[in-house]
C-alpha cells in the first residue's frame, strides 16, 4: 500500500543520518580508505539544517558533515555532502554545485573562511529502481564547440553509493548499516516482507534500547507509507518487538494525519480552482457584454471563441481594448490572437 506524504524516502534517510555514530560508520565503511585516512572521525559533526543565502532563500542539502583533518595544529575542516536520491536525476550535479557554493557563501557570511575554500566531497546515495547511469562529472553537462572553452568549465565529480546495484553481502558491516541498506534497497519491492524479518532480527542485536526504539519508529513509518506491505502484515512483524505497539500506533496516527492534510490540501486546491474559474467566467461575460454594447449581438462562433480563452490576463487586455477597436472584424482578430496564446 502507498500513502502520499512529502518525501517519505528523504524523511527516513534523515532519521538514520542524523545519528553521528551512524554517519561515522557509513564514512568508515563506504568512503574510500585514502580519504578516510585523512579524517579525524572523532571530530565529526552532522548538520541537517541547511543554510540561507544572501537573498534569504533557504537551501536544504540532505546531510552536511564537518570533520577535521588529521595532523593539523590548527582546525582544518573538510566537508562531506551526503545527497539522497530515490530516482535518477540528470541535473543532480548542478544541484550539488549549488549546495557547495551556498555552503561556501554561508561560511563567508559567518566569517569562517580562512583564505582558501574548504574541500567539499559530494556523495550521492541512491536506491532507485535500476542503476545510476548518469555521468558523475560536472563538465559532462557541457557540449563544448571547441576545446579552447574548456578552461571556463567547472571541473568536479561526485561519488555514487548505488545501493540498488550492491549485493546484500556488501551490507554486512555494522548492524545498523545493514538495516539501512536492506531497508532502502528493498523498499520498492515485494521482497521487503522477507527482508523485514532480517531487519528486525538485526535491530534486536543493538544494545542501546533508546536507539532501537528511534530506528524502529523510523522503519515502521517508512514501510507503512511507502512499502509494498499491508499495515496488518507490518503490524504482525512489528508487535513482537519491544515498543512495536507504540511504533504502529504512531505510524497509524501519522498516516491518518497525512491523509487528513492531503484532503485539506485537495479541498483548498479545489476552492482555488473554483475561484479562478468563477473569475474567468465573469471576465469572459464582461468582455461579451462590452463587445455586444459596442457592436450589437455577437456571432455564435465569436461568442464561443471568447469562452475558449483561459487566460485572465488576455481577457482583461481585450476588455481594455474593445472600446478602442474600430470594427467587429478588428475585434474578432484580437480575440483570435488571444485564443491562440
Amino acid at each position: 500500500m502507498s500513502f502520499e506524504i512529502p518525501n517519505p524516502h528523504n524523511a527516513c534517510f534523515k532519521d538514520f543520518f542524523k545519528d553521528p555514530e551512524f554517519v561515522k560508520a557509513f564514512i568508515k565503511y563506504h568512503i574510500p580508505e585514502e580519504i578516510c585516512s585523512l579524517l579525524d572521525l572523532d571530530t565529526l559533526q552532522v548538520d541537517l539544517s541547511g543554510f540561507v543565502s544572501e537573498e534569504h532563500r533557504e537551501y536544504y542539502a540532505d546531510v552536511m558533515v564537518t570533520v577535521q583533518l588529521k595532523g593539523h595544529t590548527e582546525n582544518v575542516n573538510i566537508y562531506i555532502l551526503l545527497e539522497h536520491k530515490s530516482t535518477p536525476e540528470f541535473l543532480t550535479r548542478l544541484q550539488i554545485l549549488n549546495y557547495e557554493v551556498q555552503k561556501w557563501m554561508d561560511l563567508k557570511r559567518k566569517g569562517q573562511l580562512q583564505g582558501y575554500l574548504p574541500v567539499i566531497i559530494p556523495v550521492v546515495i541512491y536506491h532507485g529502481k535500476g542503476r545510476w547511469n548518469f555521468s558523475r562529472k560536472f563538465s559532462d553537462l557541457f557540449d563544448l564547440p571547441s576545446e579552447v572553452l574548456r578552461p571556463f568549465v567547472p571541473e568536479f565529480k561526485h561519488m555514487i553509493h548505488d545501493i540498488s546495484s550492491m549485493e546484500d553481502d556488501e551490507f554486512k558491516t555494522t548492524a545498523i548499516l545493514e538495516i539501512f541498506h536492506l531497508l532502502f534497497k528493498y523498499i520498492h519491492y515485494p521482497e521487503l516482507e522477507t527482508k523485514l524479518q532480517e531487519i528486525y532480527d538485526l535491530l534486536e542485536t543493538i544494545p542501546d534500547q533508546d536507539k532501537v526504539k528511534q530506528y524502529l519508529q523510523a522503519i515502521v513509518q517508512y514501510v507503512a507509507v511507502q512499502g509494498p506491505i499491508s499495515l496488518e502484515r507490518l503490524g504482525e512483524y512489528t508487535r513482537r518487538l519491544p515498543g512495536g505497539d507504540e511504533a504502529m500506533q504512531t505510524a497509524a496516527q501519522q498516516i491518518r494525519q497525512e491523509a487528513y492534510n492531503e484532503f485539506i490540501q485537495e479541498q483548498e486546491k479545489m476552492l482555488v480552482e473554483r475561484e479562478k474559474h468563477a473569475k474567468l467566467e465573469a471576465t469572459q461575460e464582461n468582455l461579451i457584454d462590452a463587445a455586444t454594447e459596442q457592436y450589437g449581438p455577437l456571432p455564435g462562433t465569436l461568442h464561443e471563441k471568447i469562452k475558449s480563452i483561459q487566460s485572465l490576463e488576455n481577457l482583461r487586455a481585450l476588455n481594455r481594448k474593445v472600446l478602442r477597436t474600430q470594427s467587429l472584424e478588428e475585434f474578432t482578430e484580437l480575440v483570435n490572437r488571444a485564443a491562440q496564446n
